[in-house]
């Protein structure tokens, strides 16, 4: 929806532009042309980036106080999220997404950037997904009101009191249906290689008893290399789903090494294929 609404504005815009400046398809042959054709466009995608960005705040000011698992605030979200890659000349290729289950659980992933919910997000249309997510992001205009608009969680870098209150929440949202992601890593790891995780990460799941979803990324930190001239590629493996039976009897310690070898395991299948 959101594509279709960017290239429509750029057009109408460009063509609006066009008429300001007075261009004569006539006058092709004059240098004038180009410069003005050429400038006309610019401003056309500039502006309908801008118009873009003014629809996502006026629905998100109508929207706001609604359910955090209003599954129109999430398809509308993920909307802009498919934009954004498309504008950012980003590709996601996934691989497992027959493994995402229709019931609630903990999504768990390596770490990359601050905007691996960009890529992830998308992937999980029909799911009501929140994440953890870091403080900052949420007074970045526009952006930050959909991020608390949908139910995502801001944590403090700290290990502080307000941290660990995020976390009380979240394990509520958990318990209350929702499903949740986290990054166990704590930071970013700015590529495809692991850093340690920390265990008390995986409370969100082992406390409610929750079903876990780990997914491996590969190559996000390289979306913006060599832009706007080459298209990235980012790689979403899904694995399968890790029941809660399954690992009710490991410390969150054990949990978290087994999760970061699922992990590894296909960062190094990845590396192997793609030899990136």
């Amino acid at each position: 929806m959101y594509i279709f609404s960017y290239y429509f504005f750029a057009a109408l815009i460009t063509f609006l532009f066009g008429w300001i400046f007075n261009l004569d398809f006539n006058s092709f042959n004059e240098i004038s042309f180009y410069l003005l054709g050429f400038a006309s466009i610019i401003l056309g995608f500039l502006l309908s980036f801008a118009v873009q960005l003014g629809i996502l705040s006026l629905v998100g000011s109508i929207r706001k106080g609604t359910s955090f698992d209003s599954k129109f605030n999430h398809r509308f979200a993920n909307s802009w999220l498919d934009l954004t890659l498309h504008i950012l000349r980003v590709k996601v290729i996934t691989s497992g997404t027959e493994n995402i289950p229709n019931e609630k659980f903990v999504l768990v992933g390596n770490h990359q950037e601050n905007y691996d919910i960009i890529v992830l997000k998308p992937i999980f249309k029909y799911q009501t997904i929140n994440f953890i997510a870091k403080e900052s992001l949420i007074g970045v205009p526009v952006i930050g009101k959909w991020i608390t608009l949908l139910g995502n969680l801001p944590i403090s870098r700290y290990a502080d009191r307000s941290a660990a209150e995020t976390f009380v929440k979240a394990i509520k949202q958990v318990r209350n249906g929702m499903t949740m992601g986290i990054f166990p890593e704590g930071r970013r790891s700015f590529g495809n290689k692991l850093i340690e995780f920390k265990p008390g990460a995986f409370k969100l799941a082992i406390k409610p008893k929750t079903d876990i979803l780990t997914v491996t990324i590969y190559n996000f930190s390289n979306i913006l290399k060599d832009y706007p001239f080459k298209k990235q590629k980012v790689y979403v493996h899904v694995h399968k789903l890790l029941k809660y039976e399954e690992y009710k009897d490991l410390s969150s310690q054990e949990l978290a090494a087994k999760v970061k070898a699922t992990i590894q395991i296909q960062l190094d299948i990845f590396e192997k294929e793609l030899g990136k």
